[in-house]
């Protein structure tokens, strides 16, 4: 089976064109507003990103807990520069298969992959879900597929008896012509 890359998802339909690229915020950003953010967009992580938009870090709820909550610190004076991930992190390009992002996402045991431009800015953000539906909705056309194929291995064999069968029952001329 071909691979598709993962530029390819928003193409087909798998997942949401991102004509602006995913949410963001600059590294001097206060945990108070991204916090806000992800609130009202329904969200978990986040790139991080410099004014040229080129890919810094990672911030998600979980560092927010752990770096900001039970550290006592105040959302409103600390920056995302301040708590965000910045090494270990999974990333891919936009011409990177699937499977690619897949492994990717496996060996830096991240939820999310940064998805990047061959100019290195970021485009999207995907998380594992978008991963599964994108397999769910590759996998249907598949089982669409399979299943013509499937009902045309019992159509030809019954044809073929259903024919024979009629064959086999019919009068020979030469039972005709003795009636």
């Amino acid at each position: 089976m071909k691979k598709i890359a993962i530029g390819d998802l928003a193409k087909l339909g798998i997942i949401d064109e991102r004509p602006n690229g995913p949410i963001r915020f600059l590294p001097n950003t206060t945990i108070s507003e991204i916090a806000l953010s992800f609130k009202d967009k329904n969200i978990g992580s986040t790139p991080i990103v410099d004014e040229d938009d080129n890919f810094l870090g990672v911030l998600s709820e979980r560092d927010m807990a752990i770096k900001l909550v039970a550290a006592g610190r105040d959302s409103d004076l600390v920056e995302a520069k301040e708590i965000m991930r910045t090494e270990n992190l999974a990333h891919a390009y936009e011409h990177h298969s699937i499977d690619y992002a897949i492994e990717q996402i496996k060996q830096k045991k991240a939820r999310h992959i940064t998805i990047l431009s061959e100019d290195k800015k970021v485009i999207n953000f995907l998380s594992l879900r978008d991963f599964l539906v994108a397999g769910l909705e590759i996998n249907k056309d598949l089982i669409k597929k399979q299943s013509k194929i499937v009902r045309l291995q019992l159509l030809i064999p019954t044809t073929l008896i259903v024919t024979a069968c009629l064959l086999y029952t019919s009068p020979s001329p030469r039972d005709q012509r003795g009636s």
